[in-house]
């Protein structure tokens, strides 16, 4: 069978090390055999904890040989650049060549046979080329070896037609044989056959297939939910962090003291699933329930040791929860205050302090601006983020925020300061009226994006290690879930004052951070399914609305689907190839407008700029009619390039003013008409 198997074997992998390189590892392949014109009928790649894998199904290739024409000198050139073509490709008679002609000329040329190289020969040395090229965020080095991977290796598989394939990586050299999981069992395992590989592996307790450990973990969590009453429902990103910890997933079920409850639930939640990688359970009204469950590799014979291991490892990071709780609380919020002081924010900008100040100056500004009032608010605003300065957000980062909220309560801060600092990271906060939350969420998500423009860091890749991409959709969702309507360039530019009072590194050009948003918003509106042309015809670098944004496009979207929007549309492609911007520092002179046509394209335009109602938030389509029909009919009827040179720059400047002032709300320019 002409089946590819390979398996790279080794230490424990991360749950996204298994991710990064099976796509890596997928897309790696593909290239080769498009590039090599080798074809297949499919390509699978699978991952555990210790191992990746691809299979290659049906693979073949034309292996006859190839032919490629050599273009010589012409036929009238002196016998030395004859004699010279012959001997560097290793021809012995000139009568072995062809002549054909090329633009009246005729040329020697030379039919050469290339030899395909055999399939087998391909995989040896290319596969270690992929791996040496596949990209890890972490990445490690053994031995005496340069080349590098996830974790160290310790097997490679390598299988083609059933026999063993011929190659080096990383100071392995590829075998004809796997293991299976290391709890049960470290033999050897011989294996030649790509399709009989999973059955094998499956034998000797290694799901390979991460789809299928995840449905068997699922399966035994929906029948315990089922049997205690409890709520069925995962984050999609813990079930796949787990099931990629282990080989063979097997199912454990604990329970721990309900004396524990005295600890926040969201600090319970942090430990039990993040630091133990284990699940939580839900009772029906939403309470944190006292059971937990995990997998493990290890045999079931074995269960009670493994729940009671698991349980006293939960019990000792309980206790160190209460402990960090109790030492927090000690500290007084005026103190936390001067200690941001000694933590630095970014390199030149700042501490975390001075951040705090910002944060509070910043949403004072956005109250004033969503019309919320905030005075009674303010004097709480600057403890926004002294909890970074706490032992439980040390010990679990992530918390930043929730446990804010949690101390601000014990403090006996008012409970809408208590939310506002709990929700500030989220992504998404939808309300029915503006409120603290939203208003601080949007204050310290601005300032990061502006302190990260100003620091001139660039993001690079698909990588987001400062969390930009993420903060720009998260503000973008705020703004427009909740209908507000906030211009964040004016935002930016009092960001730009605050960071020059305090004397800190500052972005010149705002309009650089607001490309970058409109880039953000695109990807963010298309993937809503709006045409990526209708957004980008929303878009102006010098305001970055995200509501009016949003209310544009879905307006623009409706018009152009309608008969006076294509209508409209076909007259502005008319108007857009004769109109140029060579004139646009002049005014059109009134008095030169002679023929009915022009003046009343005047006159609309005129009555268009003056008038104080139109809105960015609707489309007049009674406007986009007349306006279509001024059009056709000066065109249709005026001579544009009249002899005299004054009437024919004005009414150059009469279509380039029109173009202009229908622009000035949506860009047509870049949408396609269809004719």
């Amino acid at each position: 069978m002409s089946d590819l198997l390979l398996e790279i074997y080794g230490e424990e992998l991360p749950s996204s090390a298994q991710i990064l390189g099976e796509k890596q590892l997928y897309k790696s392949f593909l290239d080769l055999f498009t590039h090599k014109k080798i074809s297949f009928s499919s390509i699978e790649t699978f991952s555990t904890s210790r191992r990746i894998s691809i299979i290659i199904n049906k693979i073949s290739r034309n292996e006859k040989n190839n032919t490629i024409e050599i273009r010589g000198p012409s036929v009238e050139a002196d016998d030395r650049a004859i004699t010279g073509f012959l001997k560097s490709n290793d021809i012995s008679d000139v009568k072995k060549l062809i002549k054909k002609k090329i633009k009246d000329k005729e040329y020697y040329f030379y039919l050469k046979k290339v030899r395909h190289k055999k399939l087998r020969d391909i995989f040896n040395s290319e596969i270690p080329l992929i791996l040496s090229t596949i990209k890890w965020k972490k990445s490690m080095r053994w031995a005496y070896n340069d080349q590098k991977w996830s974790r160290p290796i310790k097997s490679i598989l390598g299988i083609f037609e059933n026999k063993k394939l011929v190659f080096q990586f990383a100071g392995i050299y590829s075998n004809f044989f796997t293991y299976g999981n290391y709890h049960y069992s470290k033999k050897k395992i011989k294996c030649l056959d790509p399709n009989t590989y999973k059955k094998q592996l499956k034998k000797i307790y290694v799901t390979l297939d991460p789809k299928e450990r995840k449905k068997i973990i699922l399966k035994n969590l929906e029948e315990f939910c089922g049997d205690n009453n409890l709520k069925f429902g995962f984050e999609e990103t813990i079930v796949e962090r787990i099931s990629n910890s282990v080989e063979h997933a097997n199912v454990f079920f604990g329970i721990f003291d309900e004396k524990y409850f005295k600890i926040p639930e969201f600090i319970l939640e942090k430990i039990i699933t993040e630091k133990q990688d284990n699940f939580c359970f839900k009772k029906k009204n939403g309470d944190l329930s006292n059971f937990f469950a995990f997998v493990s590799n290890k045999e079931k014979s074995k269960k009670k040791n493994l729940i009671e291991g698991n349980l006293n490892v939960l019990k000792a990071r309980f206790a160190d929860a209460e402990f960090f709780i109790k030492e927090d609380l000690k500290v007084k919020p005026n103190e936390r205050l001067k200690s941001l002081s000694s933590i630095i924010y970014y390199e030149n900008l700042g501490s975390l302090y001075q951040r705090s100040l910002r944060i509070k100056k910043l949403s004072e500004i956005i109250a004033g601006k969503l019309d919320y009032n905030i005075e009674k608010f303010s004097q709480y605003l600057i403890y926004s983020n002294i909890d970074l300065t706490s032992e439980v957000v040390k010990e679990y980062p992530s918390l930043q925020g929730l446990a804010g909220g949690f101390y601000a309560k014990k403090i006996g801060f008012p409970k809408d300061v208590q939310d506002a600092f709990s929700d500030q990271y989220k992504i998404s906060i939808i309300r029915k009226e503006v409120d603290l939350s939203i208003i601080l969420s949007l204050a310290q998500k601005i300032d990061s994006i502006f302190c990260f423009f100003s620091s001139k860091k660039k993001i690079s890749g698909s990588g987001d290690p400062f969390g930009i991409r993420r903060i720009s959709i998260s503000i973008i969702k705020i703004l427009s879930e909740n209908k507000l309507d906030l211009d964040l360039f004016q935002i930016f530019s009092c960001s730009k004052k605050f960071n020059l009072e305090q004397k800190i590194q500052s972005i010149d050009n705002i309009e650089l951070i607001t490309n970058f948003l409109n880039k953000r918003i695109e990807v963010f509106f298309v993937d809503e399914g709006y045409k990526a042309e209708v957004i980008k015809s929303c878009l102006n670098s010098k305001s970055f609305n995200p509501y009016f944004i949003l209310t544009k496009i879905k307006n623009l979207t409706k018009f152009l689907s309608t008969e006076k929007g294509k209508n409209f549309m076909k007259a502005f492609k008319r108007l857009n190839s004769i109109s140029d911007n060579k004139h646009d520092y002049q005014e059109v002179d009134h008095s030169l407008l002679k023929k009915k046509e022009e003046i009343m394209l005047y006159e609309i335009i005129k009555n268009f700029k003056s008038n104080k109602e139109i809105s960015h938030l609707r489309i007049d389509e009674d406007f986009y009619e007349k306006i279509s029909y001024a059009i056709n009919d000066f065109l249709d009827n005026i001579k544009v390039n009249a002899e005299e040179n004054t009437l024919r720059i004005n009414r150059k400047l009469l279509l380039s003013e029109c173009k202009n002032v229908l622009s000035s709300f949506y860009n047509f320019s870049i949408l396609q008409i269809d004719d």
